[in-house]
């Protein structure tokens, strides 16, 4: 287990000191350029240094790494696996860019009866 769930009703001086990561700050990464393994491990390591408790991995336009491939996948795990060695929570925000949970068009396109359906009421004069 990454922290130990803290449940007294006093609050602890020496938590209200240095809290654990459960109790600190966890921006939302935006991965928008091409992913670089050692460009990713110096921003967690950044981020760890800034006092951050973890980190949203989030994905937005811009990112020149194919969303969800493989190599997409090394780099999410490895961010955990750094995550978890400097003792931070990591999470994936599973979407790419809007809207929510097309997997950046990849459902969409597999599936698309489940594309977003919408009618334009116009009027003429």
């Amino acid at each position: 287990m990454l922290y130990k769930r803290r449940r007294e009703k006093q609050l602890d001086e020496e938590l209200f000191r240095n809290p654990g990561c459960e109790y600190r700050d966890a921006p939302f990464w935006a991965w928008n350029c091409r992913l670089n393994r050692e460009n990713l491990m110096k921003q967690i390591e950044t981020m760890k240094l800034m006092g951050m408790g973890g980190f949203h991995i989030h994905v937005r336009t811009g990112m020149d790494s194919p969303y969800l491939d493989e190599e997409f996948m090394e780099f999410v795990k490895a961010c955990l696996e750094k995550g978890q060695e400097k003792k931070m929570l990591t999470w994936l925000y599973d979407e790419d860019r809007w809207p929510s949970g097309t997997a950046g068009g990849k459902v969409t396109k597999e599936h698309p009866e489940y594309a977003a359906k919408s009618l334009l009421l116009t009027t003429r004069p």
